[in-house]
């Protein structure tokens, strides 16, 4: 019996050895861990850290080798400063997820922007971020305020239809609330695995910018106690909610599209809910002259594939008269925007093409000089 158990234990360390071993040599030949998406120094890492862990993530390290305005700093990972706020301007806050975050980085739908904020000398900040739904839009919105002073007479709120799944899926079970049921913060994700995930980047970035030797040996440790925690993750999720349903926390495209196809009574309400009150906190701010709410369908609603569309939903809210819904689902049934040949190929997202992007951008300013006052 004894042994038996010598021989086991012997066999444990063997094989763990062995496991260890190739992972090594793995790491140390194909050299993964020197990623796009690492941070450049502990200064940039350490914003970026400090502020996911109040509002989920921010955008991406690599976001920034697609920025062609100019030298980028720590707070672009928030918000970008397109055109400074200026006291005898009308100072305009846009956020979203990326439908929004497109305007700062891709080239020709940044030129329109610029062009609309030229032609109209206005100050323009920019805080759209792939996922953000109305939770980490206020929550962003409270930074803003707090640590940047900014204060904007308009804000454009891009809601995108995958807004609905982002607070079902994403944001739902890592909303830390204030005492009377509000968002206070956001947890990130930790190790998880899921998509907005990004702590390997912040281990392999701590890593190679504060350890001088062994850079193998600790990418290699990181590598085991990432695998452990990710596994116990959908260890956990399976016994929850089934073998089917166990990678459903990851909120992956089609996760997050499901709620266009069917949503349930409750999950309707609860997005209600995040939206009425991420525009109510708006509506409190007595500086904030005007709220454009801008909704619009993706393909898929226009081929009627989808059943649920946000825009409908935003119509239900209690819309103060502070508010001003830009209801694109309206605009294309009218004819005033083109709805042929509009959507970027093969993009499930149904995201503009970057010439139907422009003519957007040009629709809502348009829209908002007519009704701003």
């Amino acid at each position: 019996m004894k042994k038996n158990i010598i021989l086991i234990f012997f066999s444990f360390i063997f094989a763990f050895a062995l496991i260890y071993s190739l992972v090594f040599s793995w790491v140390f030949i194909l050299e993964k861990y020197k990623d796009k998406n690492n941070f450049p120094n502990i200064d940039s890492l350490n914003f970026h850290e400090k502020y996911s862990n109040q509002i989920h993530h921010l955008r991406g390290n690599n976001w920034f080798k697609d920025k062609k305005y100019g030298k980028w700093k720590n707070e672009d990972y928030l918000f970008s400063s397109i055109s400074e706020f200026r006291d005898k301007s009308d100072n305009f806050l846009i956020q979203g997820d990326s439908w929004a975050e497109y305007m700062v980085f891709k080239d020709k739908i940044y030129k329109g922007l610029m062009e609309e904020v030229k032609n109209r000398d206005i100050g323009l900040i920019n805080g759209g971020t792939s996922s953000f739904s109305p939770s980490p839009m206020k929550v962003q919105y409270e930074i803003l305020e707090r640590q940047y002073k900014i204060k904007p007479d308009f804000v454009i709120s891009i809601i995108d239809q995958t807004d609905i799944g982002d607070e079902l899926c994403r944001y739902k079970h890592n909303i830390i609330e204030n005492d009377n049921g509000t968002v206070q913060s956001i947890r990130r994700e930790i190790n998880t695995g899921a998509v907005m995930d990004i702590s390997k980047h912040y281990n392999f970035s701590k890593i190679l910018l504060e350890k001088k030797k062994f850079i193998n040996f600790h990418i290699t440790n990181y590598y085991f106690y990432k695998t452990f925690h990710e596994v116990k993750t959908r260890i956990l999720n399976i016994t929850k909610f089934g073998f089917k349903n166990g990678g459903n926390y990851k909120c992956g495209f089609q996760q997050i599209q499901k709620y266009l196809i069917n949503i349930n009574n409750r999950e309707k309400e609860y997005f209600k809910k995040r939206t009425q009150e991420y525009l109510d906190y708006l509506v409190s701010k007595k500086y904030l002259k005007k709220i454009f709410i801008v909704t619009f369908p993706h393909k898929n609603h226009l081929e009627r594939n989808y059943k649920i569309n946000v825009s409908n939903i935003i119509n239900e809210l209690n819309l103060s008269s502070k508010i001003i819904h830009i209801d694109f689902n309206e605009i294309i049934k009218n004819n005033q925007f083109e709805k042929e040949n509009i959507y970027e190929l093969n993009d499930p997202a149904s995201h503009l093409n970057e010439e139907a992007y422009v003519l957007y951008i040009k629709k809502i300013f348009k829209i908002i000089r007519e009704k701003k006052n």
